[in-house]
């Protein structure tokens, strides 16, 4: 599979930064891409959970509306996932400053592994009364902008949410208020492509169902929008490991291992360093690539070097982390009966590579 390693120079914290540089505000991450050609009133940044480039040119016709408005690809954010992704484009933090690494971490004040957006303990599924959102708070890139701000997001609380509802909430906000920023998410095809796999049918169908709703939307924009569509992640199609059947390697942590399945941290037993290395590599060194901790940081892969750290990276992050380069995901909870037919967070090129697509009014 191609391999493609984060670059902190060319993702969507890019794209905030000429948000921000639209309004008259600086930004740590620039970017000279034509996107931003004017100054322009209204701007969205519109996430489609998993539509990587892949998935675009592979689940749309090349007449969709999707792919006629393509202006270019960058690269996701590292971990190539959800929870990192997403609130870096929030946020305008990168994963090691905002802690947001991966699904679920180890909270060592409780020592369980917690799943950051729910707060339920990841091998439980109880409750713990803590989140991702009460032990790394964040706030939204445009809150210190004099403009108003709009995150747009589905109802978590409820199963059924329409993507046409979101967006009847857009277009009555941009109508209500001149000059403003949206942020907008919707999860899908993600979790169609979890179940079914990224070159699926019901992927297709999805994907064609977004393009129209995409295409009537963007016709009701007022003037003087722009809005950007991306995605937080791509997808791959993938076949499951039981890590947990690996009883050499697993008598060496310290601890459950934590984060995601194509990027799994480890936390070893004193000593036992060598022989982790060994035996891992001996069993999955064809399909992933095993980083000490330090190593993975100063290569970039979860922000730059001179990102001031969150204090629970040291946790969250642990001794090792091993990132997947081929079609496996490890499974490292027992009893866990979902099988992922598709996944994201490892380093292949359909995990990391997503689109950029541009609608001007």
């Amino acid at each position: 599979m191609d391999i493609m390693f984060p670059d902190y120079n060319d993702t969507l914290l890019n794209i905030i930064g000429g948000i921000r540089k639209n309004y008259g505000y600086p930004f740590k991450f620039q970017t000279n891409l034509d996107i931003f050609n004017k100054k322009y009133n209204n701007i969205i940044i519109m996430i489609l959970d998993g539509l990587g480039t892949n998935i675009l040119k592979n689940n749309l016709d090349e007449n969709s509306f999707l792919r006629s408005i393509y202006y270019k690809s960058c690269h996701s954010i590292y971990p190539s996932t959800t929870t990192a992704a997403t609130t870096s484009i929030k946020s305008g933090l990168t994963p090691i400053e905002s802690g947001w690494t991966g699904w679920e971490n180890y909270i060592e004040e409780i020592d369980k592994n917690v799943m950051l957006f729910s707060g339920r303990d990841y091998y439980t599924e109880e409750y713990t009364n803590v989140s991702g959102y009460s032990l790394m708070p964040f706030k939204m890139f445009y809150d210190d902008m004099d403009v108003l701000g709009y995150s747009i997001e589905p109802d978590f609380t409820k199963y059924d949410n329409k993507f046409e509802d979101l967006l009847s909430k857009s277009l009555g906000l941009l109508n209500k208020h001149n000059k403003q920023i949206q942020y907008i998410y919707y999860t899908e095809p993600d979790s169609i492509m979890h179940e079914f796999g990224s070159y699926s049918q019901e992927a297709k169908n999805i994907c064609n169902h977004l393009d129209k709703l995409l295409k009537d939307y963007s016709n009701k924009l007022p003037n003087d929008t722009l809005l950007i569509i991306s995605a937080d992640h791509g997808h791959t199609n993938v076949e499951p490991i039981k890590l947990y059947e690996y009883k050499e390697i697993m008598d060496m942590l310290k601890r459950a291992p934590s984060n995601e399945g194509r990027c799994l941290t480890f936390k070893i037993k004193n000593g036992l360093n060598k022989e982790f290395e060994e035996a891992f590599n001996s069993s999955f060194g064809n399909i992933y690539k095993l980083y000490k901790t330090e190593d993975a940081i100063e290569l970039g892969f979860f922000g730059t070097k001179n990102d001031i750290r969150h204090p629970r990276i040291k946790d969250f992050l642990a001794d090792y982390i091993a990132v997947a380069i081929d079609k496996y995901y490890f499974e490292y909870k027992q009893g866990d009966g979902f099988i992922f037919k598709s996944h994201h967070a490892g380093i292949t090129k359909d995990e990391i590579e997503i689109p950029l697509l541009i609608v001007r009014r």
